[in-house]
């Protein structure tokens, strides 16, 4: 439970510098160091690397008193991309149990220089596991100690997810450009559709404007027929009239010339 607590502390420090961290803090050094009783070790490495680079990593120790180191060595872990779990991917074996080393007093061991590549799978952070052996002298006897560090050595960046953050203010300003053109196709829109309006407006008017001058032509026509039968009644009776005047006035006038003959 306490290593799953402290995986998840990892990560969340190591997402959060990955946002924070600034183009130059892959040349920063981070220092980490562990003391106890007489005994202080000191890591040295970069504070930030990439996946698949080769770091350098320096450690060295000092006593306040006089000690006998059976064991140093520091245990390397990270997250795979693949797993995602934590995984050991190496070690580094700073005093081996057959070499014991004797230091005194305000002595110090000399710094030793190791070249790590990390792992092309590797994320987030890279932590160290230092494990300890030494035996500290007093004046009758002596008292051994086996202590164990889990700390952060140094942060992984990732080069896609700075790929994306440096593309981030051409997005935004072509998220800022879209909006634009969305706005413009909107009042575009809105002024058709007002357009369209007035267009249906204007057809619904002509449409009466048509039906009335039908209504009008109906009316005319109705009127010119009723007048045009009038007039055919006028002209038959006249007709008839002319006829039968043309009638008598030839009946008479041939009377007339039998009377005479």
């Amino acid at each position: 439970m306490v290593k799953t607590l402290l995986l998840a502390i990892f990560v969340v420090l190591a997402m959060a510098k990955m946002y924070t961290g600034n183009a130059n803090s892959s040349d920063q050094i981070r220092s980490y160091k562990y003391a106890f009783g007489a005994l202080m070790v000191e890591v040295k490495n970069p504070l930030e690397a990439y996946p698949n680079q080769t770091i350098n990593v320096n450690i060295t120790s000092r006593a306040s008193a006089k000690l006998i180191v059976n064991y140093t060595a520091i245990e390397l872990y990270t997250f795979s991309n693949s797993t995602r779990k934590d995984e050991k991917f190496s070690s580094i074996v700073y005093i081996d149990k057959e070499n014991l080393v004797h230091l005194f007093g305000d002595s110090s061991l000399n710094e030793t220089s190791y070249d790590i590549t990390i792992p092309n799978y590797a994320s987030n952070v890279v932590y160290g596991k230092l494990v300890m052996l030494w035996m500290e002298k007093g004046t009758e006897e002596a008292t051994a100690y086996e202590r164990e560090s889990t700390f952060v050595m140094l942060y992984l960046r990732n080069p896609e997810l700075e790929w994306l953050r440096d593309r981030v203010p051409a997005l935004e300003k072509e998220n800022a450009q879209l909006k634009h053109n969305v706005a413009s196709l909107n009042d575009g829109l809105t002024k058709l559709e007002n357009e369209n309006s007035e267009l249906r407006d204007n057809i619904t008017s002509l449409n009466n404007s048509l039906t009335e001058l039908s209504n009008n032509l109906t009316d005319i026509r109705n009127r010119y027929e009723e007048e045009l039968s009038g007039t055919r009644s006028a002209v038959t009776v006249l007709a008839i009239t002319t006829v039968s005047f043309l009638a008598t006035t030839a009946f008479l006038f041939l009377r007339k010339l039998k009377q005479h003959s």
